[in-house]
Parts: C-alpha cells; structure tokens; sequence
C-alpha cells in the first residue's frame, strides 16, 4: 500500500502579505498550467524565445489576463503603425491532407494510440515532428460512424517523402474499438502557427486567436493574451468602438478578414461594408471597455479564457 502523507500546520491568523504577488519580482505573480517549464526556463508574458519552454496551448493567468504559449510561424511586427498591437491570426488549415486512414493493428477499447499512414505527399507534405503535434486534436471515427475527439499528448516522427506511419497518443482511453482504415483527422494547436493579421497577407477565412503583447521573431515561441483587458489597434475601416462615428454605437468588438473588401483588424461596427456574399461572417472577439462616445481601443477580450 502506498504511504500517505500528511502535512500538519497552525491556523495562519493576521496579515501574511498581498495575495497574488511574485515574492521575488515583487509583480503579479502567474499562475501556469501545466506549471512545469519543459526546460527549467522561465519565460513572462512580456519575453520570447527561440527554445520552446512551455507546451503549446498551455496557460498562463496574471491577474484579470489569460495568456496561451503560441508560436510566430511568421514574424509579429508593426509595418502599419509602429508600436501598436494587432490582433493574431491562426494559419493552420483543415484540409483533404489532414484526413488520414488508421493502420494496424485495430485499436480497441482502453487504448491510448494509433497508428495513421501519411503518404509521402499528405500531412505536412509526409513530414511529421516528434511530438510537434501535441497540444492538439484528433477525430476519430470508428466502425458504426462513432466519433471520438481526443487531445493529442506525444506523436512519432515521420521522414519527409517517404508514406510511413505516425503513432499518435492521446490523453484519456478509446471508449470505441478503432477498425484498420478508420478515419483519423489531425486538428493542430491553435496556437502551433500565429501571425500578425495586418502582416501575414493570407487569404480570406482566417480567425483571431489573440493579441501577441510583443513583437516576436519568425518561429519564436511567446505568450499570446486570449482574454481580459488590452488594447487592440483598429485597421481597415478604422473607427473605434463607442466612437460617435460608428454607426448603432456598437459596444461588441469583432475582427473580420475581408469586410467589404478592405481589410479590417478591429471592427467598430459589423454591419458597415458587408458582410456580403463573397466575405465571411464577422466574429466576435469581446467589448469594448469604458463610457460616453470618444472612441476607444481597450477592450474586453473574450476568445479563450
């Protein structure tokens, strides 16, 4: 039988310091989860790196803001105005690639893996990294069309241009026996490939996952801010939410890609220009902070909390 160990203490009675507070920075200490550093490193909200030393999606809460570990696939830098802060874009898409076939053996139910075939010209081009999967998600539909949706905790290395496999580990057990050539599809971090929306020049069908606080080099590794108070630089049409010129006073905040035609970061108002039936739906991404009609770009962000 496992010992059990018990820890014994005085009820703490008085004035034991402020709560919350980094005792050795003396700032707004930050709660982490999961907590351990995958290189022993520290790394704040405020500071980047080229060594990855957190496990992509993880969180980090200091005080009202939440901030999830992303990578730069490309730069984050100010070209439009310099110093100011734009919303992030993910990059990562779902295509016909990402639908892989699973292989023997079957799977059964109780089992953490599965084995995927990824030919030479499908995921990633057949070039998968050890473990650079992990943060994300797999569908997996079974026999009888059953559906499970797992998060991905380690993966195997494939090497470029050669149709191999790939073992994937998920993080709770099969609760649906896995036929050979199930179908299983990759879903990556959300956070694994991020770039500056006003930067990036993609395409239409892009959503916003953050607001990156620093400039970050290209596949350089920081916290991204998903919810709670900052301030968001708006581009395109340009006006700021609760101005007097945004027509309907609009309090709700919403990003859109391509909002009648012109390219647009921070929307004040979803309805001007579009949508219209070649652009998507504006989305959401909080409110805006404060009274009266000045305008302003503090707002509550709300994308993952």
């Amino acid at each position: 039988m496992q010992a059990v160990s018990r820890l014994y203490g005085r009820r703490i009675r008085g004035d034991i310091g402020p709560i919350g507070i980094d005792p050795r920075t003396r700032q707004p200490g930050a709660i982490l989860a999961p907590a351990v550093s995958l290189t022993g490193a520290e790394q704040y909200y405020d500071e980047e790196s080229a060594v990855q030393n957190f496990t992509l999606g993880s969180r980090m809460q200091v005080d009202e803001r939440t901030y999830h570990y992303a990578r730069a696939a490309l730069a984050i830098v100010d070209t439009i105005n310099p110093g100011t802060l734009y919303l992030a874009v993910m990059t990562d898409q779902i295509l016909a690639v990402n639908d892989l076939l699973s292989a023997a053996p079957a799977r059964v139910v109780g089992d953490v893996t599965v084995v995927v075939t990824n030919g030479g010209a499908g995921f990633q081009a057949g070039t998968v990294v050890a473990d650079e999967l992990v943060g994300g998600y797999v569908e997996i539909w079974s026999g009888g069309n059953q559906m499970m949706w797992r998060r991905i905790i380690a993966n195997t290395g494939q090497v470029a241009g050669v149709p191999g496999t790939i073992t994937i580990t998920v993080d709770r057990p099969f609760n649906h026996n896995v036929a050979v050539l199930s179908q299983v599809t990759v879903h990556p971090s959300i956070y694994r490939a991020t770039m500056s929306f006003v930067d990036a020049g993609l395409a239409d069908h892009c959503v916003a996952v953050g607001l990156p606080p620093i400039p970050v080099p290209i596949n350089h590794y920081y916290w991204l801010q998903t919810w709670g108070p900052c301030f968001v630089g708006p581009t395109g049409l340009g006006v700021w939410p609760l101005a007097a010129a945004a027509a309907g006073q609009f309090i709700d905040v919403y990003f859109s890609m391509n909002e009648g035609g012109s390219k647009s970061s921070l929307l004040a108002n979803p309805l001007a220009g579009g949508p219209i039936a070649t652009t998507e739906s504006p989305q959401r991404i909080g409110y805006a902070l404060g009274a009266g009609n000045y305008g302003s770009g503090e707002i509550m962000l709300q994308l993952a909390p």
